[in-house]
């Protein structure tokens, strides 16, 4: 008399043999989602949109701003804007960058600063003490960015009752909406510190000024002297707390001044040993990772960053590979999958992956994503025979047991949207959305370990516990699916206008080859679904098992050691048992 129990499934640890992994371990777990304890097929990616200006291979990013898909051919990294939510800065497009939402008009992030010093000549008749006066000034954006000052005038001698008229100023770059300037000048303390204070703020003109300013009231010192503009090689653009943002050029790590995305003053500046491949944060730190070791930099303000290189030789082999967990950063190293937290770094797959293992997925090749707390690694690599293989594999870390699970979508753009939940991902110019709601499932596989018996046995009977048929949620969700897609497509047949599949009917890329504007109607069926269980006994298959929620008998006349039962399909799959007789089944 024996009975085996398959419940709280779990995935693939690939680093051990089959008959050594943990129960309910699997040996082959594909397009399932392990997250209830049961067999829960993921759902079939959706269609969104056509890429604008689709990668060349489908190597690229993508984003979406303010609900407008973007597009770029190499890795770009963005970062909202802190100061306003109409604005996206990015690097790895060339220069720095800055698209405002508005106008979707796309600047460089640097500002210019003027090249020339201003000239001053005294007017007028004075009378007292005679001070020497200092003067520069700064462009402003439409957008309240400030520059750095233009070079510093000559000295100028004053006396109360005077004016000074200065000349010399520049137009700033109108295509970077440069539209002000602030005009500063030094005043010197009791104790002899001199420094240069705002006085007047005009519109951008070549102009002479005057300036009549009083002594009174002048409170606000110059803040942009340390502002440099951003190197025009600078990538790597990462978002930080309190307004900051980092980013790298080589072995050089920088600092933005913080809420002010155009500002990078080399004096915040860090050096590392090796050239940094990328970076990630998490809580108030950033943890930067390179060709050598990896690093973790700490602070609130840029001027008082902390770093700590880790006495770890775990280099980076692709930025493509960098993911943000949301608890801490996952990269692919030469020997597994490194996360960085505040407790440091390991390498989290030791035993999941033996290092040739890993290395057989190619991680220099990875492309990454995160979805459900999970790293997702879409690979590509050649086999001993020569063939190419691409799938993505699924690394769960987050319980006491990591494991893996296999897909079949292959990409090399994955964008994880933080407001929605949502994984995309680019495949062959167009967009979808990874596990969609309401999509129908995807077919699930989900081999078992190998389970060897103390003696030879018989196992007679199973049963399989699933859920047929689509919740009334889904049924009402998709009910609302079709009547809306229905409506669409009634309206453009009632109407006159064209279903777009003519030849220049539509844009390149707009639709599908061979394809039309009108929207697919889904249909629904309520009981649709397929399983299947079959049942191993020494590695030679001995039945296949459909039938679910009843017992179904098993051929007899043999005993086995080792038994294997491996469940295919697209339902969601409570439990599989199985016994020597239906009356032990019954006991279960």
């Amino acid at each position: 008399m024996a009975t085996l129990k398959f419940i709280g499934f779990i995935g693939e640890l690939p680093r051990l043999m089959p008959r050594v992994l943990p129960d309910m371990a699997a040996q082959e777990a594909i397009n399932t989602r392990l997250t209830t304890g049961g067999l829960e097929p993921i759902r079939q990616p959706k269609r969104i949109v056509a890429a604008p200006n689709p990668p060349a291979g489908d190597v690229g990013t993508i984003f979406r701003f303010n609900n407008s898909w973007l597009s770029w051919n190499g890795l770009v990294h963005m970062a909202p804007g802190p100061v306003a939510d109409n604005r996206l800065y990015y690097t790895g497009d060339g220069a720095p960058k800055l698209r405002n939402a508005n106008t979707s008009v796309v600047h460089p992030l640097k500002v210019g600063s003027p090249s020339g010093a201003l000239v001053g000549s005294v007017n007028g008749t004075g009378n007292g003490d005679v001070e020497t006066r200092l003067y520069v000034y700064t462009h402003v954006t439409d957008f309240g960015e400030e520059s750095q000052p233009s070079p510093i005038s000559e000295e100028i001698l004053w006396e109360p009752g005077q004016t000074v008229t200065l000349s010399g100023f520049q137009i700033g770059d109108t295509s970077r909406l440069v539209s002000k300037q602030r005009i500063y000048r030094s005043q010197t303390s009791a104790s002899g510190d001199t420094r240069l204070f705002f006085i007047a703020e005009r519109s951008s003109s070549t102009a002479d000024f005057t300036d009549n300013a009083p002594l009174e009231g002048i409170v606000e010192p110059l803040p942009t002297t340390a502002w440099t503009p951003p190197p025009d090689s600078l990538e790597g653009l990462t978002a930080m707390p309190n307004g900051m943002m980092a980013a790298f050029v080589g072995k050089t790590l920088y600092f933005s001044e913080p809420y002010r995305p155009h500002a990078w003053p080399s004096i915040y500046t860090l050096v590392v040993d090796y050239d940094i491949v990328g970076l990630g944060a998490f809580g108030t730190s950033l943890a930067v990772l390179t060709l050598g070791n990896p690093y973790v930099v700490t602070g609130s303000h840029p001027e008082s960053m902390v770093m700590e290189k880790l006495e770890l030789n775990l280099p980076c082999v692709t930025p493509w590979g960098i993911v943000d967990l949301g608890y801490a950063i996952a990269y692919p190293s030469h020997d597994g999958l490194v996360v960085v937290s505040s407790s440091g770094a390991q390498v989290a797959t030791e035993q999941l992956f033996s290092r040739d293992d890993w290395q057989s997925y190619n991680p220099g090749g990875f492309s990454s994503g995160n979805y459900d707390g999970r790293y997702y690694a879409s690979y590509a690599y050649t086999d001993v025979n020569n063939e190419e293989r691409k799938a993505t594999i699924i690394i769960d870390l987050s319980g006491e047991q990591a494991f893996v699970i296999r897909a079949g979508i292959i990409t090399r753009s994955f964008y994880y949207e933080i407001e929605t939940g949502y994984l995309y991902y680019l495949f062959e110019g167009i967009i979808y959305q990874w596990d969609a709601p309401y999509q129908p499932n995807e077919i699930q596989t989900w081999r078992s370990k190998e389970i060897v018996m103390p003696r030879p046995t018989n196992f007679g009977a199973i049963m399989i516990e699933a859920i047929q048929g689509l919740s009334g949620a889904e049924i009402e969700a998709l009910l609302i699916e079709a009547a809306e897609a229905q409506s669409i497509v009634d309206d453009i047949y009632d109407s006159d206008d064209s279903l777009g599949g003519a030849i220049s009917a539509s844009d390149i890329n707009g639709i599908e080859v061979n394809g039309d504007t009108l929207p697919f109607v889904p249909e629904i069926d309520q009981t649709a679904g397929t399983l299947s269980v079959n049942v191993y006994a020494d590695g030679v298959l001995r039945a296949t098992v459909s039938r679910v929620n009843q017992t179904s008998r098993l051929p007899g006349g043999f005993k086995a050691r080792k038994w294997e039962v491996e469940v295919t399909g697209n339902l969601n799959v409570e439990q599989v048992a199985l016994a020597t007789t239906g009356v032990e089944l019954a006991g279960i």
